[in-house]
């Protein structure tokens, strides 16, 4: 699934703010004029995200010393949230969010007189009403692109969470799995990357990341900067609304049959999730570049 081109309001709106270096001229054009909520919401989001971020700015807020992971994602990485503000068939919830679909996963072949394994984890959670579709991982500081905690949490963590959750909605939705995408997010210190899942062929999920793109430091590069963050974040929404409006279309009324999958973790994706699996065998996924 390639990712969707930003919306052209959002677009032209973001590119009339290159070349203002000042935090003056930044805030005279932004509350330049009102922004309806319903009738031009990206603009409306637009507006108020680069509103947080000259807050932060004029708090001094950076460099970064002392913050907390849930500081950073409260303060610095607000827009993530907002953005699906007027999508009332998803949630947005974070703080050390266990992932039930990862869960569900690693419970499958569990014996009656066995204790329940715990899901993995997730900074922030994108949950619909039928199941997540996606989830991001945060780090308190950026150590480099072959920085460890990068480096797990962009090759193991995330990947496996992101297919857990594929895995989910495909048992859910067969019919609809190759136009299903899930989206995560890893964020390390003021560093963002955008992680796209699908399942283009029957036992193979592919993979694709974005470059990473930074959060402003400078006053002069919030235009330029944080412009293309919010234009990112624009897309990665697209493509999560996308899954959500699949998994929210009503299904046509058919007769029902008994279920013929139970407890068989190579229905969908062979070999991909068995419990018995060393760790470095669990991830067959194809990195697409």
């Amino acid at each position: 699934h390639p990712l969707p081109e930003i919306p052209e309001q959002l677009l032209d709106y973001l590119n009339d703010s290159i070349g203002l270096t000042t935090i003056e001229a930044l805030e005279t054009r932004v509350r330049k004029r009102y922004f309806d909520f319903h009738e031009e919401f990206y603009l409306d989001w637009a507006q108020n995200s680069i509103q947080n971020v000259l807050r932060l700015f004029h708090a001094e807020y950076f460099p970064l010393t002392t913050q907390t992971e849930p500081d950073i994602i409260r303060r610095v990485y607000t827009f993530i949230d907002t953005i699906f503000d007027d999508n009332h068939s998803l949630d947005v919830r974070t703080g050390e969010m266990e992932s039930s679909a990862s869960s569900d996963r690693r419970n499958l072949l569990r014996q009656p007189d066995e204790r329940k394994k715990h899901g993995h984890k997730s900074d922030m959670l994108f949950i619909s009403f039928k199941g997540e579709v996606g989830c991001t991982e945060v780090g308190k500081e950026d150590a480099g692109d072959n920085g460890t905690k990068e480096e797990n949490e962009l090759g193991l963590k995330l990947p496996k969470m992101l297919k857990d959750q594929m895995w989910k909605l495909v048992h859910l939705f067969p019919e609809n799995r190759f136009n299903l995408v899930i989206v995560g997010l890893v964020m390390m210190g003021l560093k963002l990357r955008a992680v796209i899942l699908d399942n283009p062929s029957t036992y193979v999920c592919c993979v694709n990341k974005t470059k990473p793109y930074f959060f402003p430091t400078t006053v002069e590069t919030i235009a330029s900067d944080l412009g293309m963050l919010l234009g990112v974040t624009s897309q990665v929404k697209q493509l999560i609304c996308s899954t959500v409006k699949i998994i929210k279309t009503p299904k046509p009324i058919t007769s029902s049959d008994y279920e013929t999958t139970t407890n068989n973790p190579n229905y969908y994706f062979h070999a991909l999730c068995h419990p018995n699996l060393k760790k470095q065998q669990k991830i067959y996924t194809v990195f697409c570049v």
